[in-house]
């Protein structure tokens, strides 16, 4: 797995999440957020590396990272 990108929250990387699933890419979320402190660490988002380009493909036409 490599990652993607990263997200504020957990709503916002599971929107895009849903977006990259419709099209057939798997993705693991990996929360860095204190619960405290919702934007201290972040959202990141892992996918396997063979479905890398094709996820920045779609990120970058929608605009999501």
């Amino acid at each position: 797995m490599v990652l993607l990108s990263s997200y504020p929250t957990m709503p916002d990387a599971m929107i895009v999440q849903g977006m990259l699933k419709m099209h057939g890419i798997t993705t693991v979320l990996r929360d860095r957020n204190n619960m405290y402190v919702p934007v201290f660490g972040g959202v990141d988002m892992l996918v396997d590396e063979a479905d890398y380009e094709k996820a920045r493909l779609l990120l970058d036409e929608h605009h999501d990272a």
